[in-house]
């Protein structure tokens, strides 16, 4: 999803006609939204599985459960049974490694910002 919206956003972020300071604000604030975006898809998907596989019974909860272990947060009050936690597992892994892509995604986009300013 994230290389999907690099080339959909593409156009946007490298238009000639955006340049300068309140420009690149704006393509970090659109690149910012669709890496939510992305995550929060991403959630979504982890949630359907949840409800395939019989692990949370209603939306709210198999999408509550998904973005508590996805984002690592592990609360605790909504736990998987036994026969599914290295699933969980996976997911809270994917999200982590997916949160730090896209922190180095931003993290690239700002230093290609400022090189091409000086």
């Amino acid at each position: 999803m994230i290389v999907f919206g690099r080339k959909i956003l593409r156009p946007v972020t490298n238009h000639e006609g955006l340049r300068g300071i309140a420009s690149d604000t704006f393509r970090l604030v659109l690149i910012s939204l669709w890496l939510f975006a992305a995550h929060i898809g991403s959630m979504w998907m982890w949630a359907a599985l949840y409800l395939e596989t019989g692990i949370s019974q209603t939306l709210e909860e198999a999408l509550y459960f998904s973005m508590v272990t996805y984002t690592t947060l592990g609360f605790g009050d909504i736990l998987a049974p036994v026969d599914w936690r290295l699933l969980t597992g996976a997911a809270s892994a994917n999200g982590l490694l997916l949160l730090g892509l896209s922190g180095a995604v931003i993290i690239d986009f700002t230093e290609r910002l400022r090189r091409g300013r000086h």
